[in-house]
């Protein structure tokens, strides 16, 4: 979502750095302690000891899949586009907030690249479109992806957005119900608050 309204305008190779609160990180199986099978988060705050931890540098799946879907998005014939992702897992619980910068074929004002957002999720009643930095606090416990903070480079060859979401809700629970109300012919925002 943060690099496909600029599919026309990339030149060069994306790279997203995100970080996620630590609910994404998965969970081990584990004992409670009246021997019930439960489970326990991979990773704490305590054991990022309140700092961040980078992991999976190169090759993550999202990579992949990432290119996968913006490449059908080019035109027939196109070279397939590469995306590099870079994530790191936060302490704090939920939440990812993703950092893009984007080379351009060609120069782009940050007003420009805001309309291109613009029409490209007009009709998307769960994206937020803002012109600061998405923080935290505007993401979690939200059922939208909220993306802000357009700025291009002084010599207007790379864009850098930042895009973020809850990892338990939009990224989960609420894309779940998005997909369930489309599968079985609802509207795809019944019992969503919107």
């Amino acid at each position: 979502m943060l690099i496909a309204p600029l599919i026309k305008h990339i030149g060069g190779l994306p790279t997203v750095f995100g970080l996620s609160g630590y609910s994404g990180a998965g969970t081990l199986p584990a004992t409670d302690p009246d021997g019930r099978p439960t489970t326990v988060p991979k990773v704490t705050p305590e054991s990022l000891k309140h700092g961040v931890k980078p992991y999976s540098l190169t090759d993550h799946i999202h990579e992949r899949e990432a290119g996968f879907h913006l490449s059908e998005l080019l035109p027939s014939g196109a070279s397939p586009l590469k995306v590099a992702f870079i994530p790191a897992v936060a302490p704090w619980f939920s939440g990812i907030i993703s950092t893009a910068s984007i080379p351009l074929n060609g120069k782009l004002s940050a007003k420009e690249v805001i309309a291109l957002f613009e029409e490209k999720y007009k009709d998307n009643k769960l994206v937020q479109i803002i012109k600061e930095v998405p923080q935290l606090p505007a993401i979690e416990n939200k059922h939208t992806w909220t993306v802000g903070g357009f700025q291009v480079h002084s010599e207007g060859n790379r864009v850098v957005i930042v895009g973020g979401l809850d990892n338990l809700l939009k990224g989960a629970a609420t894309q779940c119900m998005q997909n369930l109300n489309l599968a079985l012919g609802y509207d795809e925002y019944e019992g969503i608050p919107v």
